[in-house]
């Protein structure tokens, strides 16, 4: 599907009701997203194994709390912590999306990758009786009075409107302990790249205001390049940042193509598809 098609789409989802319903229908049944496939699933798992290795929990992995946002359908993340050895794992999401029959695929596939004993869902209360307390719809800024070793989130940040994210790293700053630590999987690249026969960068190409005709409620992408969540990080008041980017050949960059806006950035910033993101408060 062209990558306008599939914007237009998601923009007529976003304004019809049950338009949450009729999208995760075609996710399930034209587009087969769901229930996540083995590669993904596969994918998650280093990502998981690269937040913890970031984190650096030491000793006390079995009584640490990690808090993430943007738990998906699956909670795939939170899982997967969960049997590598987290104490336990808060997970928030804005809507009501994890299904347990979704969640029950996943934690099954992941266990027999991981060689853990594969657990069984019933119900919510069973998934937090597990050790991975999904909280739906609720807000980071909603938490008062808990603490975590670990704020982690995976292909999430980059969904969130500036003045949102800022909220959300400073609740996230307030909710940390002392020696606790905030670890990010960030995806800079164009979403529409993925099968919808865009560049990995071709959104860079759009005005602020043209690309908003582009962004919706199923599929908002900021567009904030690494430079700029880096400087989010310090003024929510995060120390010690380091980062891991992935980038682009610089000379597969078309800067003469890409709108003023961007143009004027560094060409290491254009460049950057993925990052991990580390810092302590």
């Amino acid at each position: 599907m062209h990558w306008k098609t599939k914007s237009a789409a998601f923009r007529i989802l976003s304004s019809v009701p049950f338009g949450g319903a009729m999208h995760h229908f075609l996710q399930r049944h034209v587009t087969h997203e769901w229930p996540r496939t083995e590669a993904v699933l596969d994918e998650l798992i280093v990502a998981a194994r690269d937040i913890l290795s970031a984190a650096a929990i030491e000793g006390r992995l079995g009584e640490a709390r990690f808090l993430e946002i943007g738990a998906g359908r699956d909670v795939a993340v939170a899982l997967t912590l969960r049997m590598m050895g987290v104490g336990s794992v808060t997970t928030l999401d804005i809507e009501r999306l994890a299904r347990i029959d979704l969640i029950n695929h996943s934690a099954s596939y992941i266990a027999s990758q991981l060689g853990v004993p594969v657990p069984s869902f019933a119900s919510f209360d069973d998934l937090a009786a597990f050790g991975v307390d999904y909280r739906a719809p609720m807000r980071i800024t909603d938490i008062g009075g808990e603490y975590f070793d670990c704020f982690y989130s995976v292909d999430t940040l980059e969904h969130i409107p500036p003045a949102s994210l800022a909220e959300v790293l400073a609740a996230a700053r307030k909710r940390l302990k002392t020696d606790g630590i905030t670890v990010h999987i960030i995806d800079y690249s164009d979403h529409y790249a993925r099968g919808g026969g865009a560049s990995r960068i071709n959104f860079l190409r759009y005005s602020d205001s043209d690309w908003e005709t582009h962004n919706s409620r199923f599929l908002y992408m900021n567009r904030l390049r690494h430079s700029q969540f880096l400087e989010m990080f310090a003024q929510a008041g995060f120390q010690s940042i380091d980062s891991d980017p992935f980038r682009l050949n610089i000379a597969e960059v078309p800067v003469d193509e890409l709108d003023a806006k961007f143009r004027a950035m560094p060409i290491e910033d254009l460049a950057t598809l993925r990052a991990r993101i580390a810092a302590r408060p």
